[in-house]
């Protein structure tokens, strides 16, 4: 057995233990309290002492693209996404297998320091499920599916099974499908994901209400997408857009459903959010994404007191600086009207709700798996642990994955 102590111990957002301490025994949360009372524990133990430190349930990232990572600081800032996309997609043409391997493993590397123990990543090329298969984060990889063409639809899902036929899932991976976006994946695509989805319970997640531009494509057809890809030559004089609101539009294709992950929803009316709720889909918000590309203030009141999941990602390198989710919980912490508790739930439980784990991570808790990690907090006058917790000075010192500690800085 472990035994790990801090000065601070939040299992869950609703309690918070001074001199805490959680006892591991295996793969699993054995016992947690105030260390004085488990101490008796500790005779032939192994104890890791974190000191000025709260340790909490490992943060779970229920959105991004390590495959981007190597474009960290190479794509030149802009508020029109189809020029961000045609700068990714004009980068990436002239990578080389190494260099795809290469961005995801930065990524896993930056996330395990950064405090996240479960991360949802979408992979683009298939690289994230070899490498990532190696590392000792959980982790949902989501193969991205891009096809605008209905008459394709049917080759394009099963050349999906087959390649996805040859990764297997263990205590750590799990294997799901991302159809990309209402703009990049037709209708039929969408309809038979949404089947294959219904008859084996793969994870689906897809972009969704990200941009302005997407609303105006589907309701009326015209704008940057329509543009795009007309430049792209994937639209087809035939296509008509279907009138309808994104989120709409995605209940019409029966992609809907419970534990389908909808990123971003930076746009959605309060009947969108109604249909999202009716659905049991989740949502995953990318706070410093959002505030990259200048998108107006995300919804993420009106979908809390909604009551629907709501999870926190931190989409990619590509528009962001770190893929720290204690870094987002900081960002919403200076800047929206947030409790610290509902911040913790929305990085914690309500992650692990969203990707189906619930029943084993999101909380300390005896009987759960053991992934922790635990914030340094900063020296200062100010007792309140949670205003220290989403300090600028606040970091990552130490993350464990089911009882296996994968960083630990006060060694």
């Amino acid at each position: 057995m472990i035994i790990v102590k801090a000065k601070y111990l939040i299992p869950n957002p609703e309690s918070c233990i001074e001199n805490g301490a959680v006892v591991i025994n295996g793969t699993k949360v054995h016992r947690l309290g105030v260390f004085d009372e488990i101490k008796s524990l500790a005779k032939n133990e192994k104890i890791v002492d974190l000191g000025n430190a709260v340790i909490l349930p490992g943060l779970i990232n229920t959105h991004t693209h390590l495959d981007l990572s190597n474009l960290h600081n190479r794509i030149k800032s802009t508020n029109n996404f189809t020029h961000w996309a045609f700068q990714i997609a004009g980068t990436r043409m002239r990578w080389k297998e190494e260099d795809h391997v290469s961005s995801v493993e930065k990524g896993n590397k930056l996330c395990i320091e950064s405090g996240s123990t479960t991360i949802a990543d979408i992979s683009n090329t298939g690289h994230s499920f070899s490498v990532l298969k190696k590392s000792p984060l959980r982790k949902v990889v989501y193969r991205e599916v891009l096809n605008f063409n209905p008459d394709q639809a049917k080759d394009v899902i099963n050349k999906i099974q087959s390649e996805l036929s040859a990764f297997v899932a263990d205590n750590l991976l799990s294997i799901g499908l991302s159809p990309h976006a209402p703009y990049s994946v037709s209708k039929e695509l969408y309809q038979a994901i949404a089947h294959m989805m219904k008859n084996t319970g793969i994870p689906v997640c897809t972009h969704v209400a990200e941009t302005q531009d997407e609303i105006e494509f589907l309701k009326k057809g015209t704008g940057n997408f329509h543009i795009l890809l007309k430049q792209l030559r994937v639209l087809t004089e035939k296509w008509q857009p279907p009138g309808l609101s994104p989120i709409q539009y995605l209940k019409e294709t029966g992609i809907l459903g419970n534990h389908t992950i909808l990123i971003h929803c930076n746009y959605v009316t309060d009947e969108e959010i109604s249909t999202i709720k009716s659905s049991g889909a989740s949502v995953a918000f990318c706070p410093r994404s959002h505030h990259y590309f200048g998108h107006t203030n995300h919804p993420i009141q009106r979908l809390l007191d909604a009551g629907i999941n709501l999870g926190l990602g931190t989409d990619s390198l590509a528009s962001n600086v770190s893929l720290s989710v204690l870094d987002e919980m900081k960002f919403l912490f200076l800047n929206y009207s947030i409790s610290p508790k509902t911040l913790l739930a929305i990085a914690t439980i309500n992650g692990a709700k969203a990707l189906g784990l619930e029943s084993k991570v999101g909380q300390i808790k005896e009987g759960f798996e053991a992934d922790l990690c635990a914030i340094r907090l900063p020296d200062c006058h100010n007792d309140n642990v949670y205003n220290r917790l989403f300090d600028v000075a606040s970091k990552n010192i130490f993350t464990m994955v089911a009882g296996a500690i994968c960083y630990n800085v006060s060694l």
